[in-house]
């Protein structure tokens, strides 16, 4: 008995298409299991955009920084000289 496989162009869009729809799932799973094992929230965080206003974007959460001591002022200082000539 002997089998004849043609590979119509019909077959072939429907290889493309299951091709490229397997790609994109393994895409989204990698990301939904790289979003599982990094164990930080996301929160909405108000961003300016020039031009555009204000936009609403996910972003990780800030960590507790422990309580410390505010920093003490900075002494003043003179500008460094310039090298430049006129």
């Amino acid at each position: 008995m002997q089998y004849v496989f043609t590979m119509t162009s019909r077959m072939l869009a429907v290889a493309c298409a299951c091709a490229l729809a397997l790609c994109i799932l393994l895409f989204l799973l990698g990301v939904e299991i790289g979003k599982s094992t990094t164990g930080v929230p996301l929160a909405p965080v108000q961003v300016y955009v020039p031009g555009a206003g204000t936009a609403t974007i996910s972003a990780p959460a800030p960590a507790a920084a422990p309580a410390a001591a505010p920093p003490a002022a900075a002494p003043a200082m003179a500008p460094a000289p310039s090298t430049s000539n006129p």
